[in-house]
């Protein structure tokens, strides 16, 4: 793919959709959504369900629609996920071969107190959520970050509520 995207991950209900918002106010950036971009909807009914059935084949859907979706003229934000839960309710990491596919110019993880998400997922999705899972689930995924960052040589900046630091990043790019 082209180097023309910036992946902004984190856990579901931590604010990567408020964050690219204010990014967007900023900067003329395409956002898309990883979720939007593979059908979520088509893959699970249930728009609260967190937990992903087929993870390499959601992961090829999402690269799918990015390949048919992505112009090399145009600059995007993709917010998604560095890691899903299984549908055993486990915390699997996103292959980084995903983000190699991807190809991001940039990388970013939306952090957040844990009872603040608790707090954003009962109110959106009317279900009660461990605080001490979703704060596992940070942890890996702000790992995975670093990872995915070192793998692909790539910058990763933490954003937890002010996005100046990326928005500037960005603008240097």
């Amino acid at each position: 793919m082209y180097r023309n995207t910036i992946f902004i991950g984190g856990i579901h209900g931590v604010g990567k959709g408020a964050i690219c918002s204010e990014i967007k106010k900023e900067i003329d950036l395409e956002h898309l959504s990883a979720s939007d971009v593979l059908k979520w909807s088509e893959v699970s009914p249930d728009p609260t369900n967190k937990f992903v059935k087929d993870i390499p084949d959601t992961q090829q859907r999402l690269i799918t629609g990015l390949q048919r979706l992505i112009h090399p003229t145009q600059m995007y934000i993709l917010d998604g996920h560095f890691c899903l839960f299984d549908w055993n309710g486990k915390v699997n990491p996103v292959p980084v071969e995903t983000f190699i596919q991807i190809s991001p110019i940039l990388l970013s993880v939306v952090v957040c107190d844990a009872a603040i998400v608790a707090e954003r997922l009962h109110a959106r999705d009317n279900k009660k959520y461990d605080t001490l899972i979703i704060e596992k689930m940070q942890k890996i995924e702000l790992e995975h970050a670093q990872l995915v960052a070192g793998k692909l040589n790539v910058d990763l900046i933490e954003v937890e509520s002010n996005p100046t630091e990326l928005i500037n990043k960005i603008n240097s790019l």
